[in-house]
């Protein structure tokens, strides 16, 4: 994340607590204290069921979306070991098996890195990038062992090409489903509806009030952030890099004898 995006976070929570104090002295402005208080015994009650239910709802979401996100993490970078030990593997692979396999993984590693990250930050796939990994698939199914040593390391190809297009199928299904809408509206609702709730409560001291509705909106705010930045793992401001696949790349193209981009040499 950039200092843009801190900056554009900060300001997002920072708009909605002062929207909930300015919410706050509203309510004290056209309401006498001695009205509002008259709804502490009740009000009470019912806002610890609502909030006692607010929150559980949203720290089941928060979590769900962190898990998401380590999730995705993960998977990239078993999609990537496995790319590489295909590759690696089919070495030993007679020709011209061998070079049509490493091929094919350098060219999905690189429709990956530069076509398909970009769409997943949109919420979309790349056909091509889902052709070179069937094409991957279909290569290393196709050939026969016809000696021993074959015979040891094919079914290890085989199992490695299947973690990829098992994990690419896991690694577009998160990028394309992120938080439904429907969760946000009751995310956003439940979250006005809880500070509202505090409004019905008031105190002698007006500057002490208004602290304690500050803090109140800024934790509920803090944590739909999370949601923000955990929900999307491959789109917004917080994203799973692809650096794994980039090492992969670069990799191959130095055992393929290919001239290798500036940018990756530091991966």
């Amino acid at each position: 994340m950039n200092l843009d995006s801190y900056l554009n976070g900060a300001a997002l929570i920072l708009g909605v607590t002062l929207s909930s104090v300015a919410g706050l002295l509203l309510v004290r402005k056209f309401f006498h204290l001695e009205k509002l208080k008259q709804c502490h015994e009740v009000g009470g009650y019912l806002l610890s069921v609502v909030g006692t239910m607010y929150a559980v709802l949203l720290g089941l979401v928060v979590v769900d979306a962190m898990t998401k996100f380590q999730n995705a993490r993960a998977v990239v970078e078993t999609e990537a070991n496995s790319l590489a030990d295909v590759f690696l593997l089919a070495e030993k692979l007679p020709q011209p098996k061998a070079d049509s396999i490493r091929g094919l993984c350098h060219t999905y590693a690189t429709e990956v890195i530069e076509h398909e990250w970009p769409a997943m930050g949109r919420g979309e796939i790349d056909k091509a990038a889902r052709r070179d990994v069937v094409n991957l698939m279909k290569e290393v199914i196709s050939f026969e062992p016809v000696n021993e040593n074959q015979k040891a390391i094919y079914p290890i190809i085989v199992q490695e090409a299947c973690q990829v297009w098992d994990n690419r199928r896991a690694r577009t299904n998160l990028a394309t489903y992120g938080v439904p809408a429907v969760e946000w509206f009751v995310l956003i609702l439940g979250g006005i509806v809880t500070v509202v709730f505090t409004y019905f409560f008031a105190i002698e001291s007006l500057a002490a009030q208004v602290v304690m509705t500050s803090m109140v909106s800024l934790l509920i705010s803090l944590n739909l952030y999370l949601v923000v930045l955990f929900g999307a793992p491959f789109s917004g401001d917080l994203q799973v890099g692809n650096d794994a696949l980039k090492v992969d790349k670069l990799i191959f193209e130095n055992q393929l004898g290919l001239k290798t981009d500036d940018s990756n040499n530091h991966s």
